[in-house]
């Protein structure tokens, strides 16, 4: 018999009604972005899979309008330029050959990090590779990079579907009611500004099985769990509080979501496996035990399962 992960449930205890989510698209106008894009950033390499950063730039750039640019980082640079417009005929993206850029060096990381900085750019990779042949997957150069950058990347895992994103409508920020996990906030702003986009926080109340529960923790019925009670407004009543909070420092409209579920990753995957036209956003790389969302092996679960993108970034004191 097959046993199923339960999905999460998401709280009755919502964020803001349709209303007042149409008017934060309104308020996010591209006439009322701060920095403008100019420059959108793909990191490729010569493997065919570092390509499918290209279908995540695209998406991007239909709201930024900006110069799409294919980047690589090599020491022989006419070389590796080569290889990759042969790579892009062979693929059939031949239109973006002359959209390719490569800075010589033997630290991609780093070069990368660099044009992820740029408040007028923004960078784009694929991740979780798990190929020999790609130099970029989450624990080699795309950690470096979100490592060095001070700055949001935008990462594609494997299971990234570009033909169920139309566009950018919302950015998904996980919290948990750590300092460390909230500190991506004014990134979130920032960039749901420059898309038009709404904002909306999602938070994971943990469900505590239930001692009658014949099956173990993970895979246990959600119905079977003890309530949450009390937990659960309190949890509401927090991200309400953060949701005001980002009102008052940022003059921007958030929306929130308050999941239910054993698991942080599992419990966001689940939620975002109905949703649409998403990116999220987290901090990621936690050392001090404090964040469970900001723990390497929440983000990779996250980043490895969703269909949409997701922006990553770590704080500057954790570097």
């Amino acid at each position: 018999m097959a046993v199923s992960f339960p999905r999460a449930r998401p709280s009755r205890r919502r964020g803001t009604s349709v209303e007042s989510r149409a008017r934060s698209i309104t308020i996010t106008a591209y006439s009322e972005r701060g920095v403008e894009m100019h420059t959108l950033h793909v990191a490729v390499d010569e493997s065919a899979y570092s390509l499918r950063g290209i279908a995540l730039g695209e998406l991007l750039n239909r709201q930024l309008n900006g110069q799409l640019e294919l980047t690589s980082v090599a020491t022989r640079v006419e070389k590796r330029r080569e290889a990759v417009r042969k790579l892009l005929a062979k693929e059939g993206l031949e239109r973006y050959q002359e959209a390719v850029r490569v800075e010589e060096g033997d630290a991609p990381a780093k070069a990368l990090a660099r044009l992820a900085a740029d408040p007028q750019g923004l960078l784009c990779m694929t991740s979780h590779g798990r190929r020999p042949a790609s130099e970029l997957f989450l624990g080699s150069v795309a950690a470096e990079v979100v490592r060095h950058s001070n700055a949001l990347v935008v990462l594609c895992g494997p299971r990234f579907d570009s033909e169920a994103q139309a566009c950018i409508e919302t950015l998904m920020v996980c919290i948990d009611g750590s300092k460390l996990a909230e500190a991506v906030l004014p990134e979130a702003v920032a960039l749901a500004r420059r898309l038009g986009a709404a904002l909306q926080l999602l938070h994971v109340v943990a469900i505590e099985p239930s001692s009658r529960s014949p099956l173990p923790q993970g895979i246990r019925d959600p119905e079977t769990a003890e309530p949450a009670g009390h937990a659960d407004i309190m949890e509401s009543g927090y991200v309400h509080a953060l949701a005001s909070r980002i009102h008052d420092e940022h003059h921007f409209e958030a929306d929130w979501e308050v999941l239910h579920g054993y698991e942080p990753a599992e419990s966001i995957v689940s939620y975002l496996a109905d949703q649409s036209n998403v990116m999220v956003v987290m901090t990621t790389h936690g050392r001090s035990g404090l964040s469970q969302l900001a723990a390497g092996s929440v983000s990779h679960e996250i980043l490895h399962e969703a269909h949409c993108p997701v922006a990553v970034w770590r704080p500057p004191h954790r570097r």
